[in-house]
């Protein structure tokens, strides 16, 4: 339409074809003018769309470092869970009272023999805390539910070169007795 109305102009004689060439070098030049505009903004919106991307890249791998960390919290969970129910020694028929310490609380554990008092009291076997409330497991169970997680084992004596000895210790010289029951 443009073309046009510039013929029907350039007929009429209101403009001259010097007039009408220079109206299509300015019409090309301010459309090139623009496209160069337009063409210089894109690497801006691109460096922008770039920079949320790798935001967006950033977050989600965060989210899945979280993700895979408490995968492995609640497979830790489980190994341990399934450790202490494989491994766990009967309680039933328990009449022997095994008191202990946890959390500054004294805590009655009954267990059927007396066996099982004086291998606790060597480190052969340890108590650990369950969901269900206390389980007794060999020391090698003990030592790998250590491991992964501490807290859980409520019960279990050391050999004494493992302990190291205090030098300030005033009562050091006196041995406590194996039969000792409080």
């Amino acid at each position: 339409m443009a073309n046009s109305l510039r013929d029907q102009f350039l007929k009429m004689g209101l403009v001259d074809k010097k007039q009408v060439g220079q109206a299509k070098k300015n019409l090309y030049k301010s459309n090139k003018e623009q496209a160069k505009g337009c063409v210089q903004a894109p690497p801006e919106n691109k460096l922008h769309a770039q920079q949320a991307l790798n935001e967006k890249k950033e977050r989600a791998r965060i989210a899945n470092q979280k993700q895979q960390e408490e995968a492995k919290k609640n497979e830790a969970k489980a190994q341990i869970r399934q450790l202490i129910a494989t491994n766990r020694l009967s309680l039933k028929d328990g009449t022997v009272a095994y008191r202990f310490t946890d959390n500054n609380k004294i805590v009655r554990l009954f267990l059927p023999t007396r066996e099982m008092v004086d291998e606790l009291s060597r480190g052969q076997l340890a108590i650990v805390r369950d969901k269900d409330g206390y389980g007794v497991v060999p020391a090698s169970i003990a030592e790998k539910i250590r491991a992964w997680q501490p807290d859980l084992v409520v019960l279990h004596h050391t050999s004494p070169q493992e302990t190291p000895a205090d030098p300030d210790d005033s009562y050091a010289a006196y041995q406590i007795p194996d039969d000792l029951i409080w």
